[in-house]
């Protein structure tokens, strides 16, 4: 056997031994991105879809009304402003400062 056609060989062998696992790095990456994106898109949608769900009971629908028609109350509830939630007030000055 030839010295350099050993070395080829076993050459060969570890390319594509690396080949493997860097394409297997790059299935899972892609994977992943696939992943975050629909968590995304489904993040949006249980957002929209409790903003509707508030629309329909500011529309006079009941909860028992929208669960007849197969509807359930969302997970989250709709974003937005916060009710009722006080203005912050600013601290006082501090006394015995001096000014120049």
């Amino acid at each position: 056997m030839d010295i350099n056609d050993i070395a080829a060989k076993a050459a060969a062998k570890i390319d594509a031994a690396r080949d493997a696992k860097v394409n297997a790095v790059k299935r899972a990456a892609a994977s992943g991105v696939e992943v975050q994106e629909a968590a995304q898109l489904l993040a949006a949608a249980e957002q929209k879809y409790a903003k509707d769900y508030q629309a329909a009971l500011r529309a006079d629908w009941t909860e028992s009304d929208l669960r007849g028609f197969g509807l359930d109350a969302p997970a989250k509830k709709a974003g937005g402003r916060p009710r009722g939630r006080k203005a912050l007030q600013e601290p006082a000055p501090v006394a015995g400062g001096s000014e120049w």
